[in-house]
This record gives C-alpha cells, sequence and structure tokens, in this order.
C-alpha cells in the first residue's frame, strides 16, 4: 500500500529527481491556483448588491459600494428595486451637500 501512495506521490523517483511528482499530484497545485485567482478576482470585482453576479463597475457617489449598471441609482430603465440600502446611502450622500 506504502509503496503505491509513495509512486502517486512521486516519491520513488523512477525517472529523475522529482518528475513523478510535478508530472502527477504536483501538477494540480497549479490548477488549484488557477481557479482560486479566478474566484478571487470575481469576488473582488462582483457587485455589492448581495445575490447579484454581474461585475461592479459603478461607484456610488459617497459610499465605498460598487455595484452593475442595474443596480446604479441613477441607471435609467433599472427593473430591480432590490438595492435599497444602496439606494438610501446614495441619498443621504445627496442630502447631505
Amino acid at each position: 500500500m506504502w509503496h503505491g501512495i509513495a509512486i502517486w506521490l512521486g516519491l520513488t523517483n523512477p525517472s529523475g529527481h522529482a518528475y513523478s511528482f510535478w508530472s502527477g499530484v504536483g501538477a494540480d497545485i497549479g490548477e488549484v491556483t488557477i481557479i482560486g485567482g479566478m474566484i478571487a478576482i470575481y469576488r473582488k470585482h462582483n457587485c455589492h448588491v448581495r445575490g447579484c453576479w454581474r461585475v461592479g463597475k459603478l461607484a456610488v457617489d459617497g459610499t465605498p459600494y460598487i455595484v452593475c449598471h442595474r443596480h446604479h441609482p441613477e441607471h435609467e430603465g433599472s427593473r430591480q428595486a432590490t438595492a435599497e440600502a444602496i439606494r438610501q446611502a446614495h441619498a443621504d450622500a445627496h442630502a447631505g451637500a
């Protein structure tokens, strides 16, 4: 059993120094890194409205929120009213000015 695990991990060195590791289970390190990076980029640039999957590009004045075109308070033709907290923060920021 341990011999099979050592071969799978690349510890037996049949073809050279650590060749089996980097061509076997070690290759998964790069794949996990790429997937993790994609998730991090998506979460960083996602709309701040809960449940919205769109990329947020528009800053809401006076707030730390970054939202998509559909949830921006000044966007005409918005069909959803799910971002009341952002709209209220926008209204409060302009009321104090």
